[in-house]
């Protein structure tokens, strides 16, 4: 299938993660000012997270404001709807959304559909997840994730009972990929940083634990840098936990899978990602896991005007191994589907994917870090300095680099506010207790 829409192509992007964004943005520079093209991007927030800095947002490291992206100052040309997909009609070719919860569906007709849905934060059936886990997904998430470490050092200065003390101290990370690792190191030294500030409490009360079930961290890694993490993570007072899982989150415990009980309040869950749920019927094929299939031109398998990319979709490299649902991977991806969406719109033939792998790295906590680029393998504090490097030079926008610049600076020189920004949430309260009856 080859299809070449002609004058008056309205192209609609769903999602505006860093694959949708990217799309509709690259769009734009290759259809220029084409009379008749229409780009529309959708999502339900203005903004997309650089997820690579929720970790350090959340810690304090960086202002939360300065690790998300403006869509309507990424975008130029496009025209931008903030609302939420509801529906996919491929037959009659249009998309149906809400513009607010519970209001009125709406719909907009497309020529060419790109489904840039992102994931969720992957939800097994472990009894207590949905109501006491933490997520590490978003830009809340981590806010909330600091603002629950704070209340919980706040308890902790307050209680007079060593056990429900370690308790409050002691938060369980699950995961040990690149995202659960950077908690695991960047909260603890956050939480030991801040204790110092209570009285009655002291940096080694505070204890993070990370559970993994294979055999190693940062498995994506070759084994001397995934050994260096752990030896790291352990020295800077990680207690690390290998082939073991969660089977059950209590208000205050962990149960293990060998039935042991890891005593804490907080359990943030960062065990993999899983499928939005669907916008289309089973018209769209997914695998068992609900990801989008694509060919290798990223339209999705027997349809013409549909497309999908980012962490939603399966799309393959040049060898026919499926990408991985990272940032760099949905950026090329957003990249080539304009590419090849121009052609389209031109009569051009199409072109596959040609991912190219940039490399992988990971903050540790302390200021340091283990990276593999180009083949490269670094560990340590310039592993970390590259880290920051990187991610500072991916930042769109001149004047949001130079403000996560000033931040990290600001960081090394002075240390960080301890203080709630309204965002937590925590375990239900205790109902209060009932009112003495009145005299007689």
């Amino acid at each position: 299938m080859n299809a070449t829409p002609g004058p008056g192509t309205r192209i609609v992007i769903v999602g505006a993660g860093f694959a949708g964004a990217y799309c509709a943005q690259s769009l734009e520079r290759r259809l220029g000012r084409r009379q008749g093209a229409e780009i529309v991007l959708l999502d339900r927030q203005n903004f997309f997270a650089f997820t690579p800095l929720l970790v350090e947002a959340g810690t304090g490291s960086l202002e939360p404001r300065h690790a998300v992206v403006s869509v309507r100052a990424f975008i130029k040309r496009s025209r931008f709807l903030m609302a939420e997909a509801t529906r996919v009609d491929a037959n009659a070719r249009r998309l149906h959304y809400r513009l607010e919860p519970g209001g009125a569906e709406q719909s907009l007709a497309y020529d060419q559909l790109v489904l840039a849905l992102g994931s969720v934060t992957r939800q097994p059936p472990v009894p207590g997840l949905a109501e006491h886990g933490y997520g590490m997904k978003s830009l809340a998430d981590a806010v909330a994730l600091r603002d629950r470490a704070i209340r919980m050092l706040e308890l902790a200065e307050a209680s007079e009972v060593p056990a429900a003390r370690a308790e409050l101290l002691h938060f369980v990370v699950v995961g040990a990929n690149f995202t659960g690792v950077e908690v695991a190191g960047e909260y603890l030294h956050f939480l030991r940083s801040a204790s110092r500030r209570y009285p009655r409490l002291t940096p080694r009360d505070c204890r993070v634990t990370l559970i993994e079930i294979s055999d190693r961290v940062l498995g994506a890694l070759g084994d001397a840098l995934s050994r260096y993490a752990s030896r790291q993570l352990a020295r800077e007072g990680v207690e690390i936990l290998t082939r073991h899982s969660v089977e059950a989150i209590e208000p205050a415990s962990a149960l293990l899978d060998d039935g042991n009980r890891l005593a804490s309040r907080t359990v943030i869950w960062c065990a993999g990602i899983a499928a939005p749920p669907p916008l289309w019927d089973a018209a769209l094929p997914t695998d068992p896991q609900g990801w989008l299939l694509c060919d290798a031109d990223m339209r999705v398998q027997g349809q013409e005007r549909i497309w999908a990319i980012g962490d939603c979709a399966v799309n393959v490299d040049a060898a026919g191994r499926s990408l991985p649902a990272t940032a760099q991977s949905a950026v090329q991806e957003g990249q080539q589907l304009a590419a090849n969406l121009a052609a389209a719109v031109a009569g051009r033939p199409l072109r596959p994917l040609r991912y190219r792998h940039q490399g992988a790295l990971a903050a540790l906590g302390c200021r340091t870090g283990v990276a593999e680029v180009f083949g490269i393998k670094l560990s340590g504090f310039w592993a970390w300095f590259l880290w920051r490097t990187v991610y500072l030079v991916k930042m769109p926008g001149a004047s949001r680099r130079l403000r996560v610049a000033v931040d990290w600076s600001l960081d090394l020189l002075f240390p960080r506010d301890d203080v709630t920004l309204g965002l937590h949430h925590s375990n239900p309260p205790a109902p209060p207790p009932p009112a003495p009856a009145p005299p007689r």
